[in-house]
């Protein structure tokens, strides 16, 4: 792990690699209630940095299990939503720093509501409906499009 100046240098400095995760159980999406920067405040899907070193699908098995309590075998049905950035005017590390994810979001979708339990990076979790998601402004950009992703993917690969 990287020290926090130097972790605050590589912010500033390079984009970040992560992914987000969007779990969908009768066409409503998991999002948790951020408690830190960026989009401190704001319902959005669990996700993380993939670290150096880690294969992608290690990260998303490590979120997972860190943010949701999901085992690695809840994990084997995610499929990549694609390549998207995010930019952000702030970050975890720095109020005047911006952060540029390269985020590798991925999907599935759950026949019944998997059991959470939450993180220290969440005080509230809720299932919201995609419709209302997509049509809602007070949702943050990224997360009405990962919705209207969802939405137009359909009820395909549903698991458990």
């Amino acid at each position: 792990m990287l020290d926090p100046q130097a972790f605050k240098a590589v912010i500033k400095n390079t984009p970040l690699v992560s992914i987000d995760l969007c779990l969908v159980c009768n066409e409503q999406i998991l999002l948790g209630k951020r408690i830190n920067e960026p989009l401190k405040g704001r319902w959005f899907t669990p996700g993380g940095r993939i670290h150096k070193n880690e294969r992608w699908q290690a990260a998303l098995q490590r979120i997972a299990l860190s943010e949701l309590g999901l085992p690695p075998s809840d994990c084997a049905g995610f499929e990549l939503m694609g390549v998207w950035d995010h930019f952000y005017p702030n970050s975890a590390s720095d109020e005047t720093i911006s952060t540029h994810y390269v985020n590798l979001p991925q999907f599935a979708r759950f026949k019944f509501r998997p059991a959470i339990s939450g993180d220290d990076q969440h005080d509230n979790w809720g299932w919201f409906d995609l419709d209302k998601v997509v049509s809602d402004e007070g949702f943050h950009e990224y997360v009405r499009g990962y919705a209207s992703y969802l939405i137009n993917k359909g009820t395909q690969d549903v698991k458990n």
